[in-house]
C-alpha cells in the first residue's frame, strides 16, 4: 500500500473563504465572468473536466485574479489534478487571495500526491507571529501528513494545536476526526466531526466523514440523507455517488442506485469502483451479458475488490464459461477459505461436474471453520451423499437444521436422509417436525413414516400411514415401492409382482420398484428373472449396496446359479471399471473362488486408480498374498496405511505380512504403535495379544493381556483379553473366573455375556443364567442381554419363560429380527391350528414371522415363515419360502435336516409328491440325528407306498 492510498485527501475549505470567493467571483466581469458561469453550470450538472476547462479560461481571461486561480485549484482537486492544483493554490495566494483558505488548498493538494515529508518539510510548526487561522490550517496539514506516516503522537500534538489555533474552522477538527479512526475510538471520530459540520453544515469532506460513520452503525437511510446533501452540493462527485449507490443497492433500491452509478460513470468514465458497482447491479438483475462487458472493463482490477472474483465467477457461471467460472471461484476460494459464499459457489460447480468429492472437501473446509450456513450444509450433505456416505450426508444435515429450525424442506430432507441411512426412528422424528412446519410435506413425509414402519417390521403401521398420505401420494414411486413391500412381507409374491411391475411402468429407470421385483421374483423361485434384474440395477445404479450384497452372496454360495450370478456381477463390474464398491464386490468373489491374479487384476486397473481407497488396497494385499507375491503384498497393504494410517484392519494385515516373512519383532512395533494413538482399540490388542503367544507362548500373551487390562486407557476392550486367551485353549473355568474378576471391577453387559458363554462352555447353565441376571439387575432393559437368556431357557425346556423373554426382548428393541424369528418359531410350536385359540395364536406368530423375515432374511426365517404357513395351511404361500431355506442350507457346509424335513412336508401338503419324496429321502439316509427323523422316516414310507 503507498503512502498516497493510507488516508483520503481532505477538503480544506472555509465557510468565510467560499463566501468571499462567491462575492469577488460575482462582481468579476467579461470573458472571465462568462467562463466562471459556465464552470459553475459544469460543476451543478455534474462535469467537472469541463468546469477545470472553464476555470482555466476564466485564469487566461483574468490572470491576476486571486480568487479564480483558488477556484481552478478546487477544481483541479475535484478531478484530481493534483499538479495544477498546487500551481494554482500558490498562485492564488501570490495574488491575495485569504491565506489560510489558499494554505488549505496547498496542503490539499500535498496530501492528495502523499508528499506528507514535503509538506512537514516546507509547512514547519507554526510561529507566534503567524495569523492563528493560517497556523491552523498549516497544524491541520502537518497532522493530516503525521497520520499517512504513522507518526502518531506528532499528529496528536498537532491536532490539539490546529483546535486551539483555530477552533472556527473545519480543517482543525478533520483532522482530530482522522486522528481518532486511527485510534479506533468512535465517540470521538463523531465528537470531532459533529463540531467540523457545526461549523459547516455543507463542508463536503465532513459530510462524507459523517455518513461513512453512519453507514458503519448500519443507520443506512440516514447515510443516504447524509450523503445527498453532498451530491445536491456537487452532483458530481463521484465517491458520494458510489457510497450512496452501494448503500442503496444493499437496501434493495436497485433503481436509485442505478442512477447515482450513471452519474459517477458519466464524470468518471474510468472509475473501475463505479464499474464494479454497476456490474453488481448488472449481476443482480441476472444482465449477465452485461456484467461481463463491465467486468472486462474493469479487467486485472476485479482482484482489488473483496468480492471482485466473487461476481466474476458468478456471472461466467451463468454464461455457460465453466472454465473461467472455476478458475475465478477457485481463486477467490483460496484467497478466502472461510467465505461461505464462495465455498458454496465453487462446490456447486463440482457437484454440476461429478466431482462431489472436490465439493465436500471445499464445504468440509467452512463447516470446520464455524463460517458454515444452512445452505452450504445443504450442499455438503449432497455431496456426502452422492458418494455414498450416509452417515457424514445425516450429520451435515442435521447441522443444517440446528442452524435453521424453522426450514421445513431440511426437516423433510433430513428425514430422507436418516432413513437412507437406517436411523427409521429419528427418520419418523424429522419426518414430524417436517409436517409441523409445513403441512404441504404431509404427503411425502407420509410415505417416509410408513417406510420407518417398514424397516421395523410394522406393516400394518405403514399400510396406515401409506393411507393417510393420500390418493396423489399412493401413485408416487415411493409409495408404490413400500406398497409393494408390504405385499412381499405378507408372502403375497403375485400382489407383490402386481405392484412393482406398476410402479416400472410409471417410472422405467426405478431402482428400488426392481429391486422389489427381484425380491418377489426370488420368493417365487424364478432365479433368473432376480439375476437379470439386479444386472439391470447396477446398470443404472453401478454403487447400488443391495444388488451387489445380492449378487455376491449368490456368487459365493456355491448353488447351481452361482456362476450365472458371478458372471452377472463381473459383467457389471466390466461395464463400471471405477466404480469401488463393484471392484471390491469382484475381488471378494474372485478370491473366494480361487482367483487371486484375476481379482488383482481388477484392483490394480489404471481406471480404478483414482478411486481406490485403503480397503481396496487391503484386499489388493491379500490378493497379492494368494498369489504369493509377497513384496506386492507387502507394498499395497502399506499404501493402504499410507492412505489411512489409523486404520486397525491395515495395520492388522500389515503385522501378518510381516510376521510371514518372520519380522514378528516389526510387527509387534507396528502394533503397539496403533495403540499408541488407539490404545482403546479391540481388534489392535486382539492382534497383538495373539501375535505373542504364536511367538512367545501363551503365559507371553497373558502378561501383555494383563498389561493392557492395567492401563485406564486401555479399557474397557482390555479387560476381556485374559478370558478370551484362556477361551481359545478351552480352559474355561480358567476363562470364567478371568471374565468374572474383570466384571467385578467393572461390570459391563459384555463381560456378563462372556462369562455366561465360559459357563455354557462348562455345562453349567443356571449359573450362566445367574451371571446375566446380575447385569439386568443393574440395567433392566438390556434387550441383548435378555435374548441371550432367553437362549438358555430355550436349551433347557424353559418355552414359557424363554416366550416371556423374548416378547420383553422385541418391545423393547423392535428392529431385532433373530428375536422377533425365536419368538415366532416358540409359538407356532406351541400352537394347535385345530382350535380356534390355536390359530389365533398361530395367526399372532405368522405377523411376528413376517417381521423377523422383513428385518432379517435368512434360511432361518424363511423357514419360521413358511413353516407358519403350511401350517396355517397355506401351503402355495410357503413353498417359495421353504425352497428359500432349503436352497441356502444346501449351500452350507453343515446341512439343517430338519428344514429339508419341513420342505417335504409341504411338498406334499401342495400335490408334489414325487418331489417331497426326493427331498426326504437323502434327509433319511444319513445318521445325523434331529427332532423329526422318527416323522421323516414315517412320511418317506407313506410316500413310497404312494401316500
Amino acid at each position: 500500500m503507498t503512502q498516497a492510498s493510507r488516508i483520503r485527501p481532505v477538503r480544506f475549505r472555509s465557510l468565510l473563504a467560499a463566501t468571499a470567493l462567491a462575492a469577488s467571483l460575482l462582481l468579476a466581469s467579461g470573458p472571465a465572468f462568462a467562463s466562471v458561469e459556465r464552470a459553475r453550470a459544469a460543476q451543478q450538472q455534474g462535469d467537472l473536466r469541463g468546469a477545470q476547462i472553464e476555470y482555466r479560461n476564466a485564469v487566461r481571461d483574468n490572470p491576476d485574479s486571486g480568487e479564480i486561480r483558488a477556484a481552478l485549484a478546487r477544481a483541479s482537486l475535484d478531478v484530481g489534478d493534483t499538479d495544477t492544483a498546487e500551481k494554482e493554490a500558490r498562485a492564488a495566494i501570490d495574488r491575495g487571495y485569504d491565506r489560510a483558505a489558499g494554505t488549505a488548498l496547498l496542503m490539499r493538494a500535498y496530501l492528495a500526491r502523499g508528499r506528507f515529508q514535503d509538506l512537514l518539510r516546507e509547512f514547519p510548526e507554526p510561529d507566534a507571529q503567524m495569523p492563528p487561522a493560517v497556523a491552523g490550517e498549516i497544524a491541520a496539514g502537518r497532522a493530516m501528513a503525521q497520520i499517512g506516516m504513522d507518526r502518531k503522537e506528532d499528529a496528536r500534538a498537532s491536532v490539539a494545536t490546529a483546535v486551539r489555533l483555530a477552533p472556527q474552522l473545519v480543517e482543525p477538527h478533520l483532522a482530530a476526526f482522522a486522528l481518532a479512526v486511527v485510534d479506533r475510538d468512535r465517540a470521538a471520530a463523531e465528537a470531532a466531526v459533529d463540531k467540523a459540520l457545526a461549523i459547516d453544515g455543507d463542508n463536503i469532506e465532513a459530510l462524507m466523514r459523517k455518513a461513512a460513520l453512519q453507514a458503519d452503525r448500519r443507520e443506512m437511510r440516514p447515510a443516504i440523507e447524509t450523503l445527498g446533501k453532498v451530491v445536491s452540493q456537487m452532483p458530481g462527485n463521484v465517491q458520494a455517488r458510489v457510497r450512496r449507490g452501494e448503500l442503496l443497492f444493499r437496501l434493495g433500491d436497485d433503481a436509485a442506485a442505478k442512477q447515482d452509478v450513471d452519474a459517477a460513470l458519466r464524470t468518471a468514465p474510468g472509475s473501475t469502483v463505479a464499474m464494479y458497482l454497476r456490474a453488481m447491479l448488472q449481476g443482480r438483475a441476472r444482465d449477465w451479458q452485461g456484467a461481463d462487458e463491465t467486468l472486462t472493463r474493469i479487467g486485472a482490477n476485479i482482484t482489488n475488490f473483496p468480492d471482485g472474483l466473487l461476481l466474476l465467477a458468478a456471472t461466467k457461471q451463468a454464461l455457460g464459461q465453466t472454465a473461467q467460472a472455476e478458475d475465478a471461484a477457485r481463486r477467490y476460494v483460496a484467497r478466502r477459505p472461510d467465505d461461505v459464499r464462495g465455498a458454496k459457489l465453487l462446490a456447486s460447480m463440482d457437484l454440476a461436474a461429478g466431482r462431489a468429492d472436490d465439493a465436500a472437501a471445499t464445504l468440509d473446509r467452512v463447516a470446520r471453520g464455524g463460517t458454515a450456513d444452512a445452505e452450504s450444509l445443504e450442499m455438503l450433505a449432497r455431496a456426502h451423499a452422492a458418494m455414498g456416505r450416509t452417515g457424514a450426508a445425516v450429520a451435515a444435515l442435521e447441522k443444517a437444521s440446528e442452524l435453521a429450525p424453522d426450514n421445513a424442506a431440511l426437516k423433510a430432507r433430513l428425514a430422507a436422509a436418516r432413513m437412507s441411512a437406517g436411523e427409521s426412528a429419528k427418520a419418523a422424528e424429522a419426518a414430524e417436525a417436517a409436517m409441523r412446519l409445513d403441512k404441504a410435506l404431509e404427503p411425502a413425509m407420509r410415505q417416509i413414516l410408513a417406510a420407518a414402519a417398514m424397516s421395523r417390521g410394522d406393516l400394518a403401521e405403514a399400510s396406515a400411514e401409506l393411507e393417510r398420505a393420500g390418493p396423489a401420494a399412493r401413485d408416487s414411486e415411493v409409495a408404490g415401492v413400500l406398497d409393494g413391500t408390504i405385499h412381499l412381507v405378507r408372502v403375497d409374491a403375485a400382489g407383490a409382482r402386481q405392484r412393482f411391475e406398476a410402479v416400472l411402468a410409471k417410472h422405467p429407470d426405478s431402482i428400488h420398484a426392481r429391486l422389489g421385483l427381484a425380491r418377489a421374483a426370488a420368493m417365487q423361485g424364478k432365479a433368473d428373472e432376480v439375476n437379470t434384474l439386479l444386472g439391470e440395477v447396477l446398470a443404472r445404479a453401478p454403487a447400488n449396496q443391495e444388488a451387489i450384497a445380492r449378487l455376491t452372496a449368490g456368487a459365493l454360495s456355491g448353488g447351481p446359479r452361482g456362476d450365472a450370478v458371478r458372471e452377472t456381477l463381473l459383467k457389471a463390474q466390466a461395464a463400471k471399471p471405477t466404480e469401488p464398491a463393484l471392484a471390491r464386490a469382484a475381488a471378494v468373489v474372485l478370491l473366494a473362488h480361487r482367483e487371486p491374479a484375476k481379482a488383482a487384476e481388477i484392483l490394480d486397473a489404471e481406471p480404478l486408480k483414482a478411486q481406490r481407497n485403503a480397503t481396496l488396497l487391503m484386499l489388493l494385499a491379500e490378493a497379492r498374498a494368494a498369489e504369493e507375491k509377497w513384496s506386492e503384498a507387502e507394498e499395497a497393504s502399506r499404501a493402504a496405511l499410507a492412505q489411512e494410517p489409523e486404520n486397525v484392519m491395515a495395520q492388522r494385515q500389515l503385522s501378518a505380512l510381516l510376521t510371514r516373512r518372520g519380522e514378528k519383532r516389526a510387527a509387534e512395533d507396528l502394533l503397539q504403535r496403533g495403540l499408541t494413538t488407539q490404545p482403546g482399540n479391540a481388534v489392535l490388542q486382539q492382534t497383538l495379544v495373539d501375535l505373542i503367544k504364536q511367538d512367545r507362548g501363551l503365559d507371553a500373551a497373558l502378561a501383555q493381556a494383563d498389561r493392557l487390562a492395567a492401563t485406564p486407557r486401555a479399557r474397557p476392550a482390555s479387560l476381556s483379553l485374559r478370558g478370551d486367551l484362556l477361551m481359545g485353549e478351552k480352559r474355561f473355568e480358567e476363562a470364567a473366573q478371568a471374565f468374572g474378576a474383570a466384571y467385578e471391577g467393572a461390570p459391563s453387559r459384555d463381560l456378563a455375556m462372556r462369562r455366561a458363554n465360559a459357563l455354557l462352555a462348562l455345562r453349567k447353565p443356571d449359573d450362566a443364567a445367574a451371571a446375566l441376571n446380575e447385569w439386568l439387575a443393574k440395567q433392566p432393559d438390556d434387550p441383548v442381554a435378555e435374548a441371550q437368556l432367553a437362549q438358555i431357557d430355550l436349551a433347557q425346556g424353559r418355552t414359557e419363560e424363554a416366550e416371556r423373554r423374548l416378547k420383553q426382548v422385541v418391545a423393547t428393541a423392535p428392529g431385532d429380527g433373530v428375536s422377533l424369528n425365536n419368538l415366532a418359531w416358540l409359538m407356532q410350536e406351541s400352537s394347535d391350528p385345530s382350535t380356534p385359540a390355536g390359530q389365533a395364536r398361530l395367526a399372532e406368530a405368522r405377523l411376528l414371522a413376517e417381521r423377523g423375515y422383513y428385518l432379517n432374511p435368512s434360511a432361518e426365517s424363511s423357514d419360521t415363515l413358511g413353516w407358519i404357513l403350511a401350517r396355517s395351511g397355506k401351503v402355495q404361500e410357503a413353498l417359495p419360502l421353504m425352497r428359500q431355506a432349503a436352497a441356502v442350507s444346501a449351500a452350507r457346509r453343515r446341512i439343517d435336516p430338519s428344514i429339508f424335513y419341513r420342505l417335504a412336508y409341504t411338498l406334499r401338503a401342495a400335490g408334489e409328491k414325487e418331489e417331497a419324496r426326493k427331498v426326504i429321502e437323502p434327509v433319511v439316509a444319513t445318521d445325523v440325528a434331529f427332532p423329526e427323523r422318527e416323522a421323516a422316516t414315517k412320511m418317506l414310507n407313506e410316500l413310497r407306498a404312494g401316500g
